[in-house]
């Protein structure tokens, strides 16, 4: 009998635990978004927000409140590590933001934005195309911003930029043949051509490359909203395991990757330094592959 009133003490509490569990409302607190870099694809919220739905039954109802743009990386770091007008960003790691924010180690687009190609000068195609090498592709200048995640990673590896301000002044360095080349994610690198071409008609999309930079994008949540990390990642978990997170992707992302033409560029590969041990690299089912059958992309597993 005593056994019997200690189950269902613990069943009880249990209940009531959850039970406090999905009443409370979770805030997701955003920032803004940047007109100038055209148009901004809504695939990462698209994600949080399925993972949101996902654990609706377990931990209650959410809502969203939109706040103003950090200016920089670090103002948002700052504003994280309060979280009061912003608890949530989706953006490329940095060792900084592992060590103070709660990291959800799961690439929101499976690295996608990892793989990279080049926004370029059209009279600049033929250098670009004699690429072969990583040291071939450090003797070229490089366009990137000064805070961005992967300005570190270049200047670690050795390779020569030119660092500006923002998205906007860097694009400009490469129009005023101050740099060779400016590495942008696939979905970037159209919508900010489509943008600007008519305005600068000798910018280009260059045709031969595929820059391969691990530099996972992650789910980063305020150290004062831990509640809202663990319902996150539980849902995103789910999604990677019935391949919902793959299918979301690449519907997403169908355009652009079929502009990028994967298949037929010359792969560089360019270590990131600066990744924390606790990547998940080892988890094949977190990572875009375009040559992996599962896509079916590219009908061979060969790269060029």
């Amino acid at each position: 009998m005593t056994h019997l009133r200690s189950l269902l003490s613990c069943l009880l509490i249990a209940g009531l635990a959850h039970a406090g569990l999905a009443q409370a409302e979770d805030v997701i607190l955003l920032q803004g978004t940047d007109p100038a870099k055209g148009t901004v694809s809504d695939f990462k919220i698209t994600v949080v927000d399925e993972a949101l739905k996902r654990t609706e039954k377990r931990y209650g109802p959410y809502r969203y409140v939109q706040g103003t743009l950090s200016s920089t990386r670090e103002r948002m770091l700052q504003e994280l590590l309060l979280g009061e007008i912003q608890n949530i960003a989706m953006v490329a790691t940095q060792p900084a933001w592992e060590e103070k924010l709660i990291t959800i180690r799961i690439p929101i687009d499976m690295g996608l934005s990892g793989l990279r190609i080049a926004l370029i000068r059209s009279d600049a195609q033929a250098r670009l195309a004699a690429v072969r090498t990583v040291e071939d592709l450090k003797a070229l200048r490089m366009s990137v911003g000064a805070g961005w995640a992967s300005r570190k990673v270049a200047e670690m590896g050795g390779f020569s930029i030119a660092p500006a301000e923002n998205y906007e002044a860097s694009l400009k360095m490469l129009l005023r043949e101050r740099t060779d080349y400016f590495p942008r994610s696939l979905n970037e690198a159209f919508s900010e051509y489509d943008t600007w071409h008519e305005k600068a008609p000798e910018l280009a999309i260059e045709k031969t490359l595929l820059l391969n930079l691990p530099l996972p994008t992650y789910v980063f949540i305020s150290p004062k909203a831990p509640r809202l990390a663990q319902r996150i990642e539980e849902g995103m978990e789910s999604m990677v395991r019935d391949g919902s997170l793959r299918k979301l992707m690449l519907q997403f992302n169908a355009e652009v990757i079929a502009r990028a033409d994967l298949c037929s560029r010359r792969i560089i590969e360019i270590e990131n330094p600066m990744l924390s041990s606790q990547t998940p690299l080892s988890r094949k089912e977190l990572w875009f592959n375009p040559r992996d059958p599962k896509t079916g992309i590219c009908r061979s597993g060969k790269r060029r």
